[in-house]
């Protein structure tokens, strides 16, 4: 007969979790889950603000392309034109959440995500999708909005001692039209 070390009328320990190990388990499980998801989300909003600023630049390069064009072409004249036509028809492929032109847009008509083109005011729109960290300027409003504009310079060739007041066509400029920020960490 083996004796046991142990003292009497105490009961061996099973292998496994207690209940108080299990919930210490869980509620670290539950915590960590939580930052996890925040910090997703968190870069889910970079993600959306990198991409919109890229559409941007990209839209920016295709406008200075069609300026240059102009200028080459001898056709500087045709410039102010540039400022009322939807300026994603200058992209060579388009924008896969770019819906389409609207005249007139109610808060919840466009997708979130997704770009159009304002005919009433002359604007490029994005709706922004994941707004957490995103404010504008106008009330109730989860958008960046865009407009095309020329950007003049003084005649800096003009003849010394002639007094000139003509501006002349220094560039193209896509602008946000209401200040905006979108306040990420």
């Amino acid at each position: 007969m083996l004796l046991s070390s142990r003292p009497a009328g105490r009961r061996a320990r099973t292998d496994g979790f207690t209940l108080f190990e299990l919930i210490v388990v869980i509620v670290l499980v539950a915590i960590l889950s939580g930052m996890l998801l925040r910090r997703f989300t968190n870069y889910q909003e970079m993600a959306e603000r990198v991409a919109m600023e890229q559409t941007a630049g990209a839209v920016r390069s295709a406008l200075t392309i069609q300026l240059a064009g102009l200028i080459v072409r001898g056709k500087l004249e045709d410039a102010p034109r540039l400022e009322s036509i939807n300026p994603m028809n200058f992209l060579s492929e388009p924008q896969k959440n770019y819906i389409g032109e609207f005249f007139s847009v109610k808060p919840g008509d466009i997708p979130a995500g997704s770009w159009y083109y304002d005919l009433k005011n002359r604007q490029l729109v994005y709706a922004v999708q994941h707004d957490a960290h995103f404010t504008s300027s106008i009330k109730d409003e989860k958008a960046v909005r865009y407009k095309v504009s020329l950007v003049y310079n003084d005649n800096l060739f003009a003849p010394a001692g002639t007094a000139v007041s003509r501006k002349e066509i220094g560039g193209v400029a896509l602008k946000a039209v209401y200040p905006y920020t979108w306040n990420l960490e």
